[in-house]
């Protein structure tokens, strides 16, 4: 009887931002580092119940709203990776690691500029890489077939330097309500400006026709260039009629030490919209 060996060699999920589903977690989310403060450590924990393999990578990259207002990180921009990456100045040490269950890592994240860079804020992103520890090579069941499932996880942390004096600002100039059933979708166009990315909070309030506060919404936004931010909202519970919004941008954002954000001035627009 001729023995068969058939092997289900790689099934790959990769998760392009934080994802619920992955076992290990990651803390900060965000780091920065400038010529006084060159290291950063970075937390990495493993909640699940197997051995966890990671691998560290830096990669040039920042977010963008396509048309439809769904954001997507732009990796393959050649021209602007040259003026604001900091991705050859970074290291991550250990590289490679495996956590057993329940196990932490501390990642230090150090930073070597060269001289001359322009005064601004430069960035990469650190992609942390994790899978369960494969099984042993050669292991077949009594049936002769054996399964070697991967499931891989992508997480990203945002890695920022700052050097010299930062500037950095929005300025909404179009605010688009468009209805869809029972959503709002809020588009709004915007410049930016400064040296620095935007890293900020967009609040959005409805009013209707007496002036009361029926509907309110914050997102927190990384602004790196000129573009369009989407908030939308459910209008379910509100009547038919006209309605009113208010949208206030504002530097800051509570999952980032106010110490690290470029303050800026609040900046509103108004639209409206009807619901019929």
């Amino acid at each position: 009887m001729i023995s068969r060996k058939l092997t289900l060699v790689v099934l790959t999920i990769t998760m392009m931002f934080s994802s619920l589903f992955s076992q290990v977690a990651i803390s900060p989310t965000s780091a920065f580092l400038d010529n006084k403060q060159r290291f950063e450590t970075i937390l990495i924990m493993n909640n699940s119940k197997d051995p966890q393999e990671v691998k560290l990578a830096f990669k040039f990259a920042y977010p963008r709203a396509n048309k439809a207002g769904d954001i997507e990180l732009i990796y393959d921009d050649a021209a602007e990776e040259n003026l604001h990456s900091a991705t050859d100045w970074l290291r991550g040490f250990p590289k490679n690691f495996v956590l057993g269950p329940g196990e932490r890592q501390i990642v230090r994240v150090t930073a070597k500029p060269p001289r001359g860079i322009e005064p601004g804020m430069y960035w990469s992103r650190l992609i942390t890489t994790s899978s369960a520890v494969s099984p042993e090579v050669g292991a077949v069941n009594q049936t002769g077939i054996s399964t070697q499932i991967t499931m891989q996880f992508n997480q990203i942390t945002s890695i920022f330097y700052k050097y010299g004096e930062l500037t950095s600002g929005v300025l909404p100039f179009k605010l688009r309500p468009v209805i869809e059933d029972q959503v709002a979708n809020i588009f709004v166009d915007y410049t930016k400006s400064g040296n620095a990315p935007f890293l900020g909070t967009m609040h959005a309030e409805v009013f209707d026709g007496s002036g009361k506060l029926v509907q309110d919404k914050k997102v927190f936004v990384s602004i790196y260039y000129d573009g369009l931010r989407r908030l939308t909202m459910d209008i379910s519970d509100l009547a038919a009629g006209s309605y009113d919004v208010l949208l206030t941008v504002t530097s800051g954002r509570s999952d980032i030490p106010a110490s690290e954000i470029v303050p800026t001035e609040p900046q509103t627009i108004r639209g409206s919209f009807t619901k019929i």
